[in-house]
């Protein structure tokens, strides 16, 4: 059996045991349950774990963050007392890697997540939506062999890779893209920038990397995606914010239901042999 046989039956077995065992109708199935279903039903499974992992070091960063509030009053009690000042210091230096630890957590949970989702909707729809329509809609990106890889931008005819846009612009080519969230595009690209940037330096980047990203976060208005510690007025650290990792893990869900929006269009099109 083939890969693509492997999620095809994967994806027909979920929505017929919603069928015939939960007692749905097609009209009650809803585009979640079809992106599951496309998705493997595990693929829920591995989400709740991702979110378990970011609430427990969100909890911790608190607990710590609650230490540390209770030296500052005890400092202020005790009059600055040296040894309790020596200790906050270093409990403000462990808790900056702790958060830097957490972000990379994050980013390397998520930016995988992610890659994988996509790389599972992308096979299963290649079958679905299938080479004819592809071929036949005048996107540049059908007139190359690796058409389907989305790890790749194609533009004027040059492949470059760029996971990122490569993701919306087979989106695009496919007529998916109107199902997923606007900013997707914007999402994935701060997502993988970080990424590559934190699993090729750590958490301590040279300072040219630094100034690179700092400069890339205001060029394109990332700022309220990222938080930074400094040293001398100068970048060290940079963390994703806590709002911009839920955000990424809520476009997971959109996503998830968005590729099961463009399957349901797909099975109403009957010319597309499903």
């Amino acid at each position: 059996m083939t890969e693509h046989d492997d999620s095809t039956v994967s994806a027909e077995e979920y929505l017929q045991y919603l069928s015939e065992y939960a007692g749905f109708g097609l009209e009650e199935i809803t585009d979640q349950d079809i992106g599951e279903g496309i998705l493997e039903p595990d693929f829920r499974s591995q989400l709740i774990a991702v979110r378990v992992v970011l609430e427990r070091n969100r909890e911790a960063e608190e607990k710590v963050s609650a230490e540390i509030k209770q030296l500052e009053a005890d400092i202020r009690k005790r009059g600055g007392d040296s040894w309790l000042v020596d200790h906050w210091v270093d409990k403000l230096h462990s808790s900056t890697f702790l958060g830097a630890t957490h972000s990379m957590a994050a980013v390397g949970l998520i930016a995988p997540l992610m890659e994988s989702l996509f790389g599972r909707a992308f096979l299963y729809l290649k079958h679905a939506v299938g080479e004819s329509y592809s071929l036949g809609s005048g996107h540049e990106r059908w007139q190359l062999d690796d058409r389907w890889d989305h790890r790749y931008l194609w533009k004027r005819g040059r492949r470059s890779g760029d996971i990122a846009k490569g993701i919306v612009q087979l989106a695009e080519a496919i007529d998916l893209k109107q199902h997923l969230p606007a900013d997707l595009a914007r999402t994935l690209s701060v997502l993988f920038e970080y990424r590559n940037k934190m699993f090729h330096c750590g958490l301590e980047w040279p300072s040219k990397d630094l100034k690179d990203f700092a400069n890339l976060i205001k060029s394109n208005g990332w700022t309220d995606c990222f938080e930074r510690a400094e040293s001398d007025g100068d970048p060290w650290i940079f963390y994703m914010s806590r709002e911009f990792i839920e955000h990424c893990v809520d476009t997971v869900e959109e996503v998830i239901e968005g590729i099961g929006a463009r399957v349901r269009r797909s099975w109403a099109d009957d010319s597309v042999d499903l």
